[in-house]
Parts: structure tokens; sequence; C-alpha cells
């Protein structure tokens, strides 16, 4: 498989990021963070983990037992505890991280309420996510970039994000239904595709990808949680879908009247005034719709994109 191409040397102009960007469809930038803060809000999520079994000791990552995974009835128990911790709504707000995401736009910029946290237990098939595009549930923005910050280390037997670099100039690839879900989402993409590549991360890592470029969790074959999020940025002056303004996961998942009960602030989840959005049409078979969608052209990949 091959590794993410570390785009550090070029971190302080902006320009040559929006070009490895656009070439790419990823940036990756091991050591971004503050690695103690990341590792604050493991310790943070290890004690939630703990306290509905999902982890034998709240001080390591070993899984309580074999067999766990997302069921239906984890967006009504395990996810609402883990989504309640204000410390990973917060770091979407990490002032280098925000600075950092308004220089790569090159405006004012705005990240999704709907946060996701990712809990990889032992997982027996190829994939702990299936190879996706995040346009295919975003629809109505080209020009969402997601972060996707580690928790845990990740190395070859407890694998991290993987992505297909250059995935992201062949526009948007509609999902093969047959893969499951409750929604068509995923792409028919070999786990032992050659175009694969992944790196071993840390505490304090930042990949950094297009709505349009394929990725995926890789397995996990060791006995410990891997631990994840994905924090979405766009700018102000682009739509959203409407869904995004509740909790990853509603409506199995609580509202924020309740996951933001006695938190510090509501400007973990709340939107500047002028984001405009955009509901999903009424009567609409989601698979035909996604049949017939076709990207806005995107301002990121400037003219790179070649609609497929």
């Amino acid at each position: 498989m091959h590794h993410l191409r570390d785009s550090s040397d070029i971190l302080k102009d902006a320009e040559k990021l929006r070009d490895r960007l656009a070439e790419d469809g990823y940036l990756y930038l091991p050591g971004f963070l503050d690695a103690s803060e990341v590792v604050a809000v493991q310790s943070e999520l290890r004690a939630v983990l703990h306290s509905v079994g999902w982890l034998a000791d709240p001080d390591r990552l070993a899984a309580a037992g074999r067999g766990l995974g997302y069921r239906h009835h984890s967006f009504r128990t395990l996810y609402p505890a883990v989504l309640r911790l204000e410390s990973v709504h917060r770091i979407a707000f990490d002032a280098v991280l925000w600075a950092f995401m308004e220089r790569l736009f090159g405006g004012e910029i705005f990240c999704h309420p709907a946060r996701v946290v990712r809990i990889a237990p032992q997982s027996a098939g190829e994939y702990v996510t299936r190879a996706h595009q995040d346009y295919v549930v975003q629809h109505v923005t080209t020009d969402v970039v997601t972060c996707w910050i580690p928790f845990t280390r990740c190395d070859e037997d407890k694998q991290g994000l993987r992505l297909i670099p250059g995935s992201q100039l062949r526009g948007f690839l509609p999902p093969d239904a047959s893969l499951g879900g409750r929604r068509p989402l995923y792409l028919s993409v070999p786990s032992d595709d050659p175009a694969w590549a992944t790196a071993d991360y840390a505490p304090g890592d930042l990949v950094l990808f297009h709505s349009l470029t394929v990725h995926g969790g890789g397995p996990n074959a060791s006995d410990e949680l891997r631990l994840s999020t994905d924090l979405r940025y766009q700018l102000v002056d682009d739509p959203m879908r409407a869904e995004f303004t509740h909790p990853h996961g509603w409506p199995m998942t609580p509202d924020w009247d309740e996951i933001a009960a006695g938190w510090s602030t509501d400007e973990w989840y709340r939107l500047p005034d002028r984001v405009r959005l955009v509901p999903m049409p009424d009567g609409v078979d989601y698979g035909e719709y996604l049949a017939g969608l076709v990207p806005r052209p995107s301002r990121l990949l400037a003219d790179r994109r070649q609609i497929a």
C-alpha cells in the first residue's frame, strides 16, 4: 500500500497547499496539532467507553471483549454518551486548525455541527468503514473538506484512514446499493486495490481531504479500540444540507437540547446566520437522486476535476 505524501514542508504556503490538495485530493500533516490536547480528548473518551462497557479499563484502550460493534441500539445508548463530551466538539475550533482552514479556503468558514466520532473495535471484515466519498451525503456543496484526526495510534494492525490519491479528479461516483446500509453510500473498491494509500498515525496528526476523494477506514486486527473524529469545513457562503445542523446520527441520536445540556457554550453547534440550509427533496428515491447528481464546479480543485 502506498504511503501518504507529507505536506509539512509547504505548510506556510497556502497556494502550494491548494495545488497539492487539487492534485492529490488530500493533505497529510503529521504532528500538526498539540498531541497533549488530542490525548486529553482520548482520555475522556476512554472514561465514557468504559462506563458503557466497551473498555475493560478506563486507562487502557483494550476492548472489553470480542464481538463489539455498532448495532441499531448503539445510536441510542453508546453514541449519545460519546457525543455529549464537549471536548470532542471543541477540538474543531482549535485556534491553529481554524486559522489554517481559513487560509486554505481563502475566506470565512464554518464547521458542520454533525461531527463524527469513530469508534472502531476489532473488525472481521475488510474495512472498518467501506470506501466512499463524503459528497454522497453532502450533495449541495462540492468544496467541503473533512479533517480526520486520530485520537489513538494507528499502525499496520490497527489501521486508520486510507484513501485513493487522485480519485477526486473522477468526480462523483454513484454508490453501489448492493453493499448495504440504510441508504446507498459505498463504492465497490477492493481492500487490496493497489491505489490505496495510508500511514502510521499518532495523536496530533491531521489528514484533510476533499469531499470527492475516495476514502475509508482500514481493518483493525488488534484487541484495542481505534478512536478518531471527522470534522467537516466549508465556506460560509456555500449552502449545507439541513440535516447536518443536528448531531451526527440524528434522529437516532438525540438533538442538541439533550446532547449539549450542561455545556459551557452553544458555540460548538451554532451556525453563522447567513449559512443557507437546503433540505432533501420530499418524495424522492435516494438511489435515483444520487444517480442524477452532478457536483457543482469546485474552486478548490480548479479545472483539474473531470466529471466522470
